[in-house]
């Protein structure tokens, strides 16, 4: 089960430079199954995005997509009037909700395309598209079990538990703490899931506050279901429009604090659930990408790194790729840090005042198994990390954009 987030924003789409790291749109979660099955959570504006994907991946085959909708709120449907599929004769999608029969789910969805508030009407849609409610539930989707849990929202929410491929998602966003019958709810859902999504819109003295009441949680409630569930990562979701990139770092970091593994979710961010085991591939908007020179050194490195059970493992392995802010090197076994991991670089004496081995401690990027490519044989893992700049300075490493 691969996962791809193209909206991590609450309330309202936020594009703005201050945001571009987590991105601006809405919710939109998309999963392809191994049997290439596509499922949809949420329809936010980042539902744009997806649809053009799609048409770039699929060209003249038809698309069909099971989309699952947590609730009706605008920055939960919104995307659908701009999902271009949805255009096109030949593509078929299936809408679901809970609670609402297919009538009231198709009116939901139209009513925001209706004058005076959209110029385009749902019927100029060539695409076929069908609505169900989900009385039955878990239902079954082509190898997918998926179930739906009420969460404590203003006008209703539910929350979803995808599981397939040997793995489990879950997606609690627009949820509040403090009922019990929905915390119960949250709990089902978020039981032993490798991946839980959740709404973190809130600070914790928000919501015991001016926030209290509105629907939403925090990283603190997040925290404490994964603890309770065993979630084996928690991804924080639904950021607020007011917290920019720097707050949900902040957050972030107050998370880690009691829970290791929290990340917050970014547009574009990918994740391979293979069997339980979390691959990350987290794409960095444009305008943030790697401005610092790139060499291509293949070098000795030793890691050393702590899993999320608190026990410390270090292997050797090669580098690819180093520039003054990272690394990409390749290991023989996977890597889960849980904090950032150590780095000793063997550099060849041709670099001027390089001290041998250089010590950096670095952030955790993404991993990717490689099939032989790369020159990797036999297959092994490819690791990208950041440096942590203040560590490396005082730790007198030698500059790497060096030639």
């Amino acid at each position: 089960m691969r996962i791809k987030i193209w909206g991590a924003r609450g309330s309202i789409g936020t594009p703005e430079r201050r945001n571009s790291r987590y991105g601006g749109n809405t919710p939109c979660v998309e999963i392809r199954l191994a049997n290439g099955t596509l499922i949809v959570l949420d329809c936010g504006s980042g539902f744009r995005s997806l649809g053009k994907s799609l048409l770039r991946e699929f060209v003249d085959h038809p698309i069909d997509g099971y989309i699952f909708l947590t609730h009706f709120h605008w920055d939960h449907i919104q995307g659908i009037p701009f999902f271009l599929p949805l255009y096109r004769k030949g593509d078929i999608f299936l809408f679901h909700a809970a609670e609402r029969k297919g009538r009231e789910i198709r009116a939901a969805i139209e009513g925001q395309m209706s004058s005076p508030y959209f110029p385009v009407r749902m019927d100029a849609m060539k695409a076929r598209r069908h609505f169900f409610d989900l009385i039955h539930n878990p239902i079954s989707i082509q190898g997918a079990i998926i179930s739906a849990g009420p969460l404590y929202h203003p006008q209703g929410c539910v929350g979803y538990r995808v599981e397939a491929d040997g793995a489990t998602l879950t997606l609690a966003t627009d949820t509040e703490p403090g009922s019990p019958v929905h915390d119960r709810s949250v709990r089902k859902l978020a039981e032993g899931a490798d991946i839980l999504i959740y709404d973190a819109q809130y600070t914790p003295e928000q919501l015991e506050g001016e926030k209290r009441g509105w629907g939403h949680s925090s990283w603190q409630e997040g925290v404490r279901i994964a603890q309770e569930c065993g979630v084996k990562h928690l991804l924080l979701f639904h950021h607020d429009p007011d917290s920019d990139d720097a707050f949900i770092d902040g957050l972030v970091e107050r998370a880690r604090q009691e829970y290791p593994t929290v990340t917050a979710a970014a547009e574009g961010m990918k994740l391979d659930l293979a069997e339980g085991t979390i691959l990350w591939d987290r794409e960095i908007p444009a305008q943030n990408r790697r401005v610092h020179r790139r060499l291509h050194m293949e070098l000795p490195i030793h890691v050393k790194w702590r899993e999320a059970d608190g026990q410390q493992l270090e292997t050797e392995g090669v580098t690819r790729d180093l520039s003054k802010t990272g690394v990409y090197f390749f290991s023989p076994r996977e890597l889960r840090p849980t904090e950032p991991m150590e780095l000793d670089l063997h550099m060849p004496d041709e670099i001027p005042q390089a001290a041998t081995p250089a010590h950096y401690r670095a952030e955790f990027v993404r991993s990717e198994r490689l099939d032989g490519s790369f020159g990797a044989h036999p297959p092994k893992l490819g690791v990208a990390a950041r440096f942590l700049d203040a560590t490396s300075e005082a730790q007198g490493a030698a500059p790497l954009t060096r030639p």
